[in-house]
């Protein structure tokens, strides 16, 4: 059975890299609804759900995690040849 991680283990794990560019694109979202509100071209209900959208893509993004073989052992990524001449 899969061990299960902790909020921090997820928060300090690496990140897929289409994950990592949610998180640029979530961020630059909410950067983009702010700065239109504060200048007055985007009316402020709109930029709201534009914000809520983008950090929400960008703090789901951040719990995704790289998956790692469970039973991958140094050995199994040494190639044969490798580990019969270390052998002998």
């Amino acid at each position: 059975m899969e061990e299960k991680l902790s909020l921090w283990q997820r928060i300090m794990a690496d990140t897929p890299s289409f994950f990592k560019k949610a998180q640029v694109l979530g961020a630059g979202v909410v950067t983009l609804a702010f700065s239109l509100t504060k200048i007055g071209i985007v009316p402020s209900g709109i930029s709201a759900i534009a914000t809520a959208i983008g950090a929400t893509i960008a703090a789901v993004s951040q719990f995704a995690v790289k998956q790692v073989e469970p039973n991958a052992t140094v050995s199994d990524k040494i190639e044969p040849d490798t580990l019969q001449t270390t052998n002998q």
